[in-house]
């Protein structure tokens, strides 16, 4: 599962890098990719959730629900490095005292913590998912978990971007 996640971030960053990525030319598979490798990645900055937003525009001919479901269950999956980076206990980000205060969330209320982590768009997720590595957490309850929020998140944001494209063109 690791070697995949790491080929995979490695693949998908060498495409981003080129610009082979751009979500509105590659379609589905470009919008999975993109939320792929920018979940997977701890260090390259790849906004997949930007990629969902502008694959969900009503000029891309992309439907914002099929988007939303896709970049979701991508990023979820994307996720998975984080996870095995914490449960490997190799990570230098769990010195950090901002990785303590949520290692001390999920001890206390993991699944919710790791839903609402997922659910908000927030740069403390990795945190998470490294606490729930680190403390043991089955994985399909970590994937079904996040999964759950990333989707919700995923399909929010595509509606919400296709729906303000359409409201700008009402009023300009």
């Amino acid at each position: 599962m690791l070697a995949v996640a790491v080929i995979a971030t490695v693949c998908g960053g060498v495409a981003w890098a080129a610009g082979w990525l751009e979500a509105g030319q590659v379609g589905y598979p470009g919008v999975f990719l993109v939320n792929l490798v920018g979940s997977a990645s701890l260090i390259l900055p790849v906004p997949g959730a930007a990629a969902a937003c502008v694959a969900s525009t009503p000029g891309s001919g992309l439907n914002p629900l099929a988007v939303g479901m896709l970049a979701g269950m991508a990023q979820a999956l994307g996720e998975t490095t984080g996870y095995l980076a914490g449960k490997s206990g190799q990570s230098i980000a769990m010195r950090s005292p901002h990785y303590r205060r949520v290692h001390g969330w999920m001890v206390k209320a993991g699944v919710p913590v790791l839903f609402l982590f997922a659910l908000i768009p927030n740069p403390f997720f990795d945190l998470a998912g490294l606490a729930a590595g680190g403390l043991g957490y089955p994985y399909r309850r970590f994937l079904a978990v996040v999964l759950s929020g990333k989707i919700i998140r995923s399909i929010a944001i595509s509606y919400v971007c296709y729906s303000g494209v359409e409201l700008g063109k009402r009023f300009f």
